[in-house]
């Protein structure tokens, strides 16, 4: 399985949690039903960083989503954000690899501007980790 078919499904178990407030380890499984190791350990270990940084993860978003209180941005969007800010912030993937796949999963699954809101933010978080 490629990255981006298991970042698509890390971004379909994070928007679970984001309309639930629970991770569905069913759900994961029947999503990686043709999942290799490495694919399950990086759908994992995002999932889980996700839920550890949460906190960091909403406050970085609010700090960057001017004028959108948080329990109103689009949930698709809001799901994208948390693993894109989390990638950002918690792994070695270059950051153009992530915006630019939040940026196609946002066109494939949201709002019709959601793509460009997405890539602000994430502009901007890259900006303050590159600045800080």
């Amino acid at each position: 399985m490629k990255r981006r078919d298991a970042r698509e499904i890390a971004f379909k178990l994070t928007y679970e949690m984001v309309m639930t407030g629970d991770y569905n380890t069913e759900t994961r499984d029947d999503l990686l039903e043709n999942g290799d190791c490495d694919s399950v350990n990086y759908i994992n270990s995002a999932i889980s960083g996700i839920k550890e940084h949460y906190d960091e993860l909403k406050a970085l978003i609010v700090k960057y989503a001017k004028g959108y209180e948080f329990d109103r941005i689009y949930k698709t969007d809001l799901a994208l954000l948390l693993l894109s800010c989390y990638e950002l912030k918690y792994t070695d993937t270059p950051h153009a690899v992530v915006v630019n796949e939040a940026v196609e999963l946002a066109k494939l699954y949201s709002d019709t501007r959601s793509h460009t809101f997405i890539n602000g933010i994430l502009a901007s978080v890259i900006k303050e980790d590159t600045n800080g």
